[in-house]
């Protein structure tokens, strides 16, 4: 069973592992040392590895949505690996001792997330991707929840506004590319090529040309490509609803920095959280979609 964890956890690429077994998602190692810290449960062990004991915590499958949600709001990801065949399956294929078959069905990060119990129901939930093209940046977002994609292409140098206006969850960029944006997924270059964004875009929504969605620069068709690549990835294969995208000029926003866009309290006060912002004094929306509604729009 450690063989097969292991294995797992090699395809995990840093993050947490859970590992189903039975009724519960098990982690181990420094998986469940990290888990048990930030969801306050019992950390136990289970055999030993090396001569020293396994550390091991668990939790429920079917209340596993709550804990997902203290991991990601903790900043961090998790794989779910889950049971591929029944155990009667495993002794047909490998006899009385065989072990269930188990595989990471899906990633589950900050933002990539789709379950209503894990979303606040007033905020964008955004995905970023960032890629560098000649002397532009392509930037592709998109709202897993809600499958709205926009593309826009903006200067270097007034990237750091661009990001502060979106309030990312999440933002993926190539793997060579030195940036300064905070926590970023970084991502094979090959996913963002220009010509392999195009093609995705044009499988995605069965069209042979992109001329009827909106006209699209090199750069933005670049971050789409590694935009819809990560969510292939943290999906094992399987893409959410996305939408048509949207063609954004840069220019057709205010663009504030970081530093001012905080100082003047917009969406969240300086000290943190959503009360005492403007958005939260305005705020009179009677559904949550009015409410995202009203944060893009004073964004």
């Amino acid at each position: 069973m450690m063989e097969q964890y292991l294995a797992l956890k090699a395809q995990a690429e840093g993050c947490l592992l859970f590992y189903r077994m039975g009724d519960f998602f098990e982690l181990f190692f420094d998986d469940a040392k990290v888990a048990a810290n930030v969801l306050d449960i019992a950390l136990t062990s289970r055999g030993e590895h090396d001569g020293a004991p396994i550390p091991m915590c668990g939790v429920p499958v079917h209340s596993a949505e709550g804990y997902l949600a203290r991991l990601i709001r903790a900043g961090h990801r998790v794989a779910i690996a889950e049971q591929v065949e029944t155990p009667e399956e495993a002794k047909r294929r490998g006899g009385s001792k065989a072990l269930v078959a188990r595989d990471i069905v899906r990633f589950v990060t900050a933002g990539t997330l789709t379950e209503e119990a894990l979303l606040d129901p007033r905020s964008a939930n955004a995905l970023v991707a960032l890629a560098p093209l000649r002397e532009a940046v392509g930037v592709a977002c998109v709202d897993v929840s809600t499958g709205r994609v926009e593309l826009e292409e903006c200067a270097p140098g007034a990237l750091s506004g661009v990001i502060a206006r979106i309030g990312a969850s999440e933002t993926v960029a190539p793997e060579d590319w030195e940036t300064s944006f905070g926590s970023v997924i970084v991502r094979p270059r090959s996913d963002f090529r220009s010509e392999a964004g195009e093609a995705r875009l044009k499988s995605l929504h069965g069209v042979a040309t992109l001329d009827g969605l909106g006209s699209f620069t090199r750069p933005m068709l670049a971050a789409a490509g590694g935009l819809i690549a990560y969510l292939e990835h943290v999906g094992r294969g399987t893409l959410p609803l996305l939408l048509p995208p949207v063609a954004r000029a840069c220019d057709e926003r205010l663009v504030m920095d970081a530093a001012t866009r905080a100082s003047l309290e917009v969406l969240e006060a300086q000290g943190g959280g959503r009360a005492g912002s403007l958005l939260a004094t305005v705020d009179r929306c009677s559904t949550g979609a009015g409410s995202r509604l009203l944060a893009e729009d004073l964004s």
